[in-house]
């Protein structure tokens, strides 16, 4: 029989010889549920009244949940659920897990046992304990009647748990940290052996990403590093800055740190926290831009990978050659140039041809500032000429027609030098730099893995007065130069005639129907009739 208690008293005190009495503890404080069971004695009709009265009572059913948590330290949290219908108070004792120590308030523990009592309206209880770290554990359910039992298991990282005896679940249930379960029939046992990985020699922080923004002055050049960093611990993480370079500043996930480094060892010092995080340094290099110019070196203090180097080209040098790690930029115009002399090579030894090798190249160098088809238009042009020299034996259509084209021919070619020449002396020069995105105003170079070392970018260059001066040599050289060839042009297109009259059309002859029948009474004839002939003058 179970004894509900709205009003819990402040002491109770319970004697029979019938009767046992659980949810009272021993210095007398009663529980808010009490439970009385009739002593049992075999063969007197009490006995037979008390088992045809339990029979008629349906006794309380619970389902025992326990949840283990292996962590820093090892959990077990334990709740009880009212499978029965309520209305009726329960008092039972739940079996506690080997070495268990319940931790939460109000709930007693005696000889490895939880007392626990529901009310009659209470659907459910729990409570937390804590286990010893062990490296072997047992489960095992409990044969009872009155509860059925559920098990799960959650370990950390940490841990290595190998379980042998009952299977796990396998169903769709989420389950938190994705745990195993178990649901034991009575007496089933579990045991889970429990180890932890021991270590692996080896770095504790990797560099995931590291990034150099350059940006090269007349006299000292600013350098950004980003560095991104991975770490399974704390503590400090050594880079290396260049010989004589200041810090400027350090920034870790975006919050300013007051860095100081070790001007001996040019090296400073960052302070790191498990986890991800983004450094970035700023460091000035007391060097310049120069005509053989090298990026900064930097230690990154361990092997890295996605290494990138960024370069500023100032806008007052002239690139002439780049070179780095494998993928970066490329300084296509050398290519081109060697084109060029082939091309130059090939139209010298045209029959026609008016320009020798070295003019054929000077000229397509400096074409090499506007687009391919100014180029293609001043050279053919030029080849015209030459052809139109040694050919004008032909029809007088044809050869006015040749004669116009190649007037108008040459009027857009001299456009086209015009045009040449603005560009060379007023633009920028088109260097053809192409490559991992790369461009005129900045290189960009990549390396997939590297050593402590950082990658560097080199790049020969020349101030841009050095491209000026010679596109000016060139725009003097063509202006001499194309006074010979308009007078090789003039005397080319004057070959044989500066134009042909067209021949006049011959006279067309008329021809008019003549008489064959004779005047009435006239005599015939068989001479052959005479026609006249009429020839329209123009």
């Amino acid at each position: 029989m179970q004894l509900a208690l709205p009003m819990v008293p402040h002491r109770a005190s319970f004697s029979s010889s019938a009767w046992t009495l659980d949810g009272v503890h021993e210095d007398g404080v009663p529980d808010a549920n009490l439970q009385l069971s009739r002593i049992k004695i075999e063969g007197t009709t009490d006995s037979a009244k008390q088992e045809a009265s339990e029979a008629s009572v349906l006794p309380a059913f619970l389902r025992v949940e326990r949840s283990l948590i292996l962590g820093l330290s090892f959990e077990v949290e334990t709740r009880v659920v009212r499978l029965s219908p309520a209305g009726s108070a329960v008092v039972v004792e739940i079996p506690l897990l080997p070495g268990e120590s319940v931790t939460t308030d109000g709930v007693r523990a005696q000889g490895g046992k939880a007392l626990l009592s529901l009310g009659p309206n209470d659907l459910e209880a729990h409570w937390s304990g804590v286990l010893p770290t062990v490296d072997k554990l047992v489960l095992q359910a409990a044969a009872s009647a009155s509860f059925v039992e559920t098990w799960s298991l959650q370990a950390s990282p940490v841990w290595h748990v190998e379980e042998q005896g009952i299977p796990p679940l396998h169903d769709d249930t989420p389950r938190e940290g994705g745990a195993r379960a178990w649901r034991p029939w009575p007496g089933e046992t579990l045991s889970l052996a429990i180890t932890r990985p021991q270590g692996v020699p080896g770095q504790t922080i990797t560099v995931e990403k590291s990034s150099q923004q350059v940006r090269p002055g007349v006299g000292s050049t600013d350098v950004t590093l980003t560095l991104t960093l991975r770490a399974s611990r704390g503590g400090e993480h050594v880079v290396t800055l260049p010989a004589g370079a200041v810090l400027l500043g350090a920034t870790i996930d975006g919050r300013a740190q007051p860095l100081r480094p070790d001007q001996k060892a040019n090296q400073v010092r960052v302070p790191i926290v498990p986890g991800k995080q983004q450094v970035a340094l700023q460091v000035r290099v007391p060097h310049g831009i120069s005509l053989n110019f090298e990026t900064p070196l930097f230690d990154a203090g361990s092997r890295s990978v996605n290494a990138e180097v960024l370069l500023d080209v100032p806008d007052d040098r002239w690139v002439l050659f780049a070179w780095g790690p494998r993928a970066g930029p490329a300084v296509l115009f050398w290519s081109f140039f060697l084109v060029l002399v082939l091309a130059g090579i090939s139209l010298s030894r045209v029959p026609f041809s008016p320009l020798k090798v070295h003019q054929w190249i000077l000229l397509g160098l400096g074409l090499t500032q506007v687009p391919l088809a100014v180029a293609a238009l001043v050279a053919g042009w030029l080849l015209a000429l030459g052809w139109r020299k040694k050919n004008n034996s032909m029809p007088a259509g044809l050869f006015n027609l040749v004669q116009l084209t190649l007037a108008f021919w040459t009027c857009v070619a001299l456009i086209g030098l015009v045009v040449s020449i603005h560009e060379g002396l007023l633009g920028a020069p088109d260097m053809q730099i192409q490559g991992n995105g790369s461009s005129q105003h900045q290189l960009r170079w990549f390396a997939d893995h590297a050593s402590g070392v950082l990658p560097t970018g080199h790049v020969i260059n020349a101030p841009m007065v050095a491209y000026r001066l010679a596109m000016l040599a060139w725009a003097l050289w063509l202006a001499f130069s194309l006074l010979g060839w308009l007078r090789f042009g003039w005397t080319a297109f004057g070959e044989g005639g500066m134009w042909r009259v067209l021949p006049k059309p011959e006279p067309r002859v008329r021809r008019p129907a003549s008489s064959t029948e004779a005047p009435a009474g006239a005599p015939t004839s068989a001479a052959v009739p005479s026609t006249s002939t009429v020839i329209d003058a123009p």
